[in-house]
């Protein structure tokens, strides 16, 4: 209780903060942007009485974005930036002291389009259109499993395991570092292409225990289009296409179309294995891995979501996906209908309710969950 009293009057304070905060001196300009907030879970779920499935929780996170960028000229400007997460979970043994995360990154951005090299997501990931969450939980990658546990997704510091995909976008190498190139619009259209030494990332999928013949290496690129239509509405799609370690193919697609106060998104991803080289560990040697936690490498996700902004302070979003490995029966099941009213430009207050059903390899209920989540909280825009 101590830690929420704190956490609480340190949000409060932040009222008086600019919003989108920024300091400008000649060609310099200092930005910080973000969201904190504090956030508590009721949940049910098939698997009780576990660390993991606690019957209530509280988290605490902070996203935020801090920038310094140089203009070169009005048309070119280069820039020094970092992404900054910090998760308290309450539930967590992985990370009793907070779960942080920091990936910084340089950006050219001119008319000739934007370089970005560092810690990033892969082309495709940026380019990609489909379902949306509007909340921080997310639909792809998604955080409700600080809620809702999914026996299919582990990524803590003593075991890995990602039996299906989490996400129906192309993100196998996560934020690991990376250099990628986004084109300006051309007529209708951006392309872009991203090359990944080293895929092995926490936010990624490639296990650090995956024993790969040939270089740990990625490539991935992506196209984004933007049509207006006669009816004032437009639609959006993508499509994405990555290689990974010399074997491991993935092809996405993506839709979304918005009119007025009202938006539509779907996206579908596809994974196979294309060689023999690094085939899927069918049969693991390692003791804190199972046979197949390299399951999504084979598989395929899809999603939908339909959102409503009814005023400028009241959303509403509703937004599901399916994923599943190929040589198995892992699957899952994940519904977010998430609320955010903005009770003024500096602070949202969320209610959001969730429902998983995940399935493992086998029926035994160790390797099954399902169950549901009402989630309300509170978050300081700055």
């Amino acid at each position: 209780m101590k830690k929420q009293l704190i956490l609480i009057s340190f949000f409060s304070s932040l009222s008086s903060l600019t919003y989108g905060a920024s300091y400008h001196n000649n060609n310099w300009e200092l930005s910080a942007t973000g969201l904190m907030g504090g956030y508590y879970g009721i949940t049910e779920t098939k698997q009780l009485h576990t660390v993991d499935t606690l019957p209530n929780r509280w988290i605490y996170r902070t996203d935020a974005l801090f920038g310094a960028n140089y203009s070169l000229s009005s048309q070119h400007q280069i820039g020094l930036f970092g992404n900054f997460t910090l998760v308290f979970k309450e539930h967590d043994k992985n990370y009793r002291n907070g779960d942080w995360r920091f990936y910084p990154f340089i950006k050219d951005k001119s008319t000739y389009g934007e370089i970005s090299l560092g810690y990033v997501y892969n082309a495709a990931y940026e380019l990609h259109k489909g379902a949306k969450d509007i909340t921080f939980f997310g639909i792809n990658d998604s955080n409700m499993i600080y809620y809702l546990v999914d026996s299919n997704w582990s990524n803590g510091k003593h075991a890995t395991k990602f039996a299906t995909p989490k996400s129906t976008t192309i993100m196998t190498d996560g934020r690991a570092a990376k250099i990628k190139y986004i084109t300006p619009e051309i007529g209708n259209t951006k392309f872009g292409i991203s090359y990944t030494p080293k895929n092995a990332n926490r936010r990624g999928m490639v296990s650090r225990y995956t024993n790969y013949e040939s270089t740990e290496d990625g490539y991935a690129f992506g196209m984004q289009n933007r049509w207006q239509l006669p009816d004032n509405s437009t639609l959006y799609s993508s499509f994405g296409y990555g290689i990974f370690n010399r074997t491991d193919n993935e092809m996405s697609f993506g839709l979304a179309w918005i009119k007025n106060n009202f938006n539509v998104g779907a996206g579908y991803k596809n994974a196979w294995i294309n060689g023999n080289k690094n085939p899927i560990t069918y049969i693991s040697n390692n003791p804190h891995l199972p046979a197949l936690f390299d399951n999504y490498r084979e598989s395929s996700a899809y999603n939908f979501s339909v959102g409503y902004k009814f005023n400028d302070k009241l959303k509403t979003n509703l937004a599901y996906i399916y994923t599943q490995a190929a040589n198995t029966r892992n699957s899952d099941n994940l519904y977010i209908w998430s609320n955010v009213y903005s009770t003024n430009k500096y602070i949202d207050i969320f209610l959001v309710g969730a429902y998983i059903n995940a399935k493992g390899a086998s029926k035994y209920e160790d390797v099954n969950n399902k169950g549901y989540a009402a989630i309300t909280g509170i978050g300081i825009k700055f």
